[in-house]
């Protein structure tokens, strides 16, 4: 089965009303439907946390709807990738290489250490991280 990296400008579009959320939502329909498999370094949890930490910030969403769209999105089981020291030092040197956030680096290197394309709404992690890894914008994505 193929499998994907997410991060979580994808993920979070499985909870919240974005651009591309419908390109996210069918993802995830073929994620639940076996087509393939996604999987993310343990970070995606606190990334998403985050997110919805925001969007009741800016009032798009109430708390109590944010904890709903949390529980539901541990509930989705995405693979937790294993990322140990090493993992986390050569993200490290690939972001400060490549001017990416730390927190997308850690993707970036996912994608390339697991062999598997990294999937993602953000333009900027695109463009860079085409250098690094098979990546797909989610507005390109048709799991071929």
């Amino acid at each position: 089965m193929r499998s994907y990296v997410v991060d979580a400008s994808v993920a979070t579009r499985f909870l919240l009303e974005e651009d591309l959320s419908g390109e996210a939502k069918a993802v995830l329909r073929g994620y639940f439907e076996d087509e393939f498999d996604l999987v993310a370094p343990p970070i995606i949890v606190y990334e998403v946390g985050n997110s919805l930490r925001t969007a009741t910030a800016r009032n798009v969403v109430d708390p109590a709807r944010a904890v709903e769209y949390f529980r539901r999105f541990l509930g989705m089981k995405l693979g937790r990738l294993s990322i140990d020291d090493a993992d986390l030092d050569a993200a490290l040197g690939l972001s400060i290489s490549k001017g990416l956030s730390y927190y997308d680096g850690i993707y970036v290197w996912a994608s390339r250490k697991e062999g598997v394309p990294l999937l993602t709404a953000d333009d900027r992690q695109y463009a860079i991280a085409r250098s690094e890894t098979e990546v797909i914008h989610l507005k390109d994505f048709n799991n071929s």
